[in-house]
């Protein structure tokens, strides 16, 4: 049984090494069939490829031959283009060399004329320091025997010569400014006048001859009584509701405002006048509530007063702040000119003037109307009114040119635009024309004063005129101290000294007068 069993694995195992040599052997034989197989069809394909590499390349000979054959006349036209440009350039290289070698031979003669010319020069030089050696001892020679002649040194006579060199120039220019001065006065005169005379012509708004009111008048002796009251609450009620000082004088029938707001001077008169209408019950919470009703009613008539003037301008886009201040103006007065009307005024003379002269007539409006409003807060802001209103209206969006007007319409800045000199003549015209403007003769004597001692300080002046109505100040010179140069030079100082020291409306004209007096007397003996 065992025997059978090791007979049939035997068998089995040898089946099994024949099956898989078998197997081994047509594998390789499959292996070498497919690899001769595969063989054959890579040489069929790279006999393929070669044949078609032959055919594209007799085909793109054949493409090329054809493509020469339609461009060959083309191409030969062309080489035969290149060829005659290539004989043209050639042609102009060699114009171009010879011109070249003509330049390079006149530059060289050039360069040798150059050279003969510096060795020449040099020559010169040499004997033009001789000469000048030469010459500076003959100006020393002659200095020295000027200066032995003279008996002065050399710098003394220098100096002397120099002095009578600026002295003839200095009159030479002297002239020379009188005749230009002369000329331009001539005409600019001519045409502001002119210029003026249409504009007055024209100018057909009144003028305001309205004063201001310092008091107010009891109406009776009743009315009196009731506001004085001995423990005087009354007065100090209205001067505390109104912020002015009342001044009550025994002997006097009238009340006295003092206060430097002149809007609470004119709020204060109209809260007397409403009190005084009452016949009794005159008292201080009476006097309170009048006040309160009375600055309502006030600033309501600025605020109208401020629209009315910038709409009588036709002014667009003015600040509602500038228009309260243009209508507080209504009670402020400049030499007894009220101020309100007078910036209406030198708005219309500013557009008058800008028409006639083709300039923008609406902002010549602006800036005259805005010129003075510093006036409306100069008692409450330190500096000059035309600084202070410039510096409001800046800070208020005008335009820069609008705010250099105002500025420089005082000279606090020197003026630079056109419509600067205009409001600057528009302000002269408005206040000083006849009645416009007036003194106490208190303010007049110091006026008087104040230029004649202006006009003393300087050397040489004997005495100081004021005429006109203070308008020109005519200042008398010694003749053998001042000469006429120095004259127009000394009017010039004392107007600047003027202008810088003191406070007037419109223009004073400067008038030197030098007289030399020579006098002698003559003797004879009588026979």
């Amino acid at each position: 049984m065992i025997a059978m069993i090791a007979t049939a694995i035997i068998g089995i195992v040898a089946g099994g090494g024949l099956g898989w040599a078998l197997h081994k052997f047509l594998r390789a034989r499959t292996l070498r069939l497919a690899r001769e197989e595969a063989q054959d069809i890579i040489d069929e394909a790279k006999e393929a490829v070669e044949l078609r590499n032959l055919e594209e390349k007799e085909r793109i000979q054949e493409i090329e031959m054809e493509l020469w054959t339609k461009v060959e006349p083309e191409m030969l036209k062309a080489e035969g283009r290149i060829e005659d440009l290539q004989e043209v350039a050639n042609e102009k290289k060699a114009k171009a060399d010879a011109i070249v070698q003509e330049e390079k031979k006149k530059l060289q003669e050039r360069e040798a004329d150059v050279k003969t010319q510096e060795q020449a020069l040099r020559g010169l030089e040499a004997e033009l320091n001789k000469l000048k050696d030469v010459q500076k001892g003959l100006n020393q020679d002659l200095v020295s025997k000027l200066t032995e002649r003279l008996g002065t040194s050399a710098e003394e006579f220098k100096t002397q010569l120099k002095n009578q060199m600026e002295e003839e120039t200095r009159r030479r220019a002297a002239r020379i400014a009188q005749e230009t001065e002369a000329d331009a006065k001539e005409h600019a005169e001519q045409e502001a006048k002119r210029v003026l005379s249409l504009v007055i012509d024209r100018f057909a708004r009144p003028y305001c001859a309205e004063r201001g009111i310092g008091a107010v008048n009891f109406p009776d002796a009743h009315i009196r009584k009731l506001f004085c009251d001995p423990a005087g609450n009354n007065i100090k009620a209205v001067q505390e509701a109104c912020g002015c000082d009342i001044i009550v004088e025994e002997g006097m029938e009238m009340v006295g405002v003092a206060g430097f707001d002149p809007v609470r001077r004119e709020l204060t008169r109209r809260t007397l006048e409403r009190i005084f209408k009452e016949k009794k019950n005159i008292n201080p919470d009476f006097i309170r509530k009048i006040a309160e009703n009375q600055k309502k009613e006030l600033f309501k008539n600025i605020k109208h007063d401020g629209d009315s003037l910038a709409k009588e301008l036709k002014l667009e886009g003015l600040n509602a702040e500038i228009r309260q201040m243009m209508g507080s103006l209504r009670y402020r007065y400049s030499f007894t000119q009220n101020q309100y009307f007078h910036c209406g005024e030198v708005g219309w003379l500013a557009g008058l003037m800008a028409a006639e002269l083709g300039l923008d007539i609406k902002k010549a409006r602006r800036v005259g109307m805005l010129h003075d409003i510093g006036k409306s807060m100069d008692h409450t802001v330190e500096g000059g009114h035309a600084v202070i209103g410039a510096d409001f209206i800046a800070a208020r969006g005008e335009a820069p040119d609008v705010v250099h007007a105002v500025k420089a319409h005082h000279f606090d800045e020197q003026p630079s635009t056109d419509h600067a000199f205009l409001v600057i003549a528009a302000d002269a015209v408005s206040g000083a024309r006849p009645g416009a403007r007036r003194s106490t003769i208190e303010s007049y004597n110091q006026k008087v004063s104040e230029l004649q001692d202006i006009a003393r300080s300087f050397p040489g002046v004997t005495d100081c005129f004021v005429l006109s109505g203070g308008r020109e100040c005519r200042v008398m010179v010694n003749g053998k101290k001042v000469d006429d140069t120095q004259a127009m030079d000394l009017s010039r100082k004392i107007a600047a000294r003027i202008e810088e020291e003191c406070n007037y409306p419109g223009s004073i004209k400067v008038v030197v007068v030098r007289e030399v007096l020579v006098t002698e007397q003559t003797r004879k003996e009588l026979a």
